[in-house]
């Protein structure tokens, strides 16, 4: 009988992996891509996109929030899901 790779996880490796500088680099530079890609998606005189970096006790956190030139909720989540495939790479 074959047997499975069993992956076995070290929680404190996995932990400084999400706390360290280059992942926040990382995850730093795709926000700002996907900020810039929704922007660059938005309507005309639109485009008033935050973006949130937070590097918290056990992670790097990153967000790109809102369309704020707009007060249809509908159409920021569309320019953000726009942005958000302009920013696969």
């Amino acid at each position: 009988m074959a047997r499975g790779l069993r992956l076995v996880t070290n929680r404190r490796n996995v932990a400084a992996l999400l706390r360290s500088p280059e992942t926040r680099r990382v995850i730093e530079g795709k926000t700002r891509e996907i900020e810039a890609a929704a922007t660059r998606a938005a309507e005309p005189d639109a485009g008033q996109f935050r973006t949130d970096l937070t590097v918290e006790a056990r992670r790097v956190r990153g967000a790109v929030i809102g369309d704020y030139a707009t007060s249809d909720p509908e159409e920021s989540r569309r320019a953000l899901l726009r942005g958000l495939e302009g920013g696969r790479t």
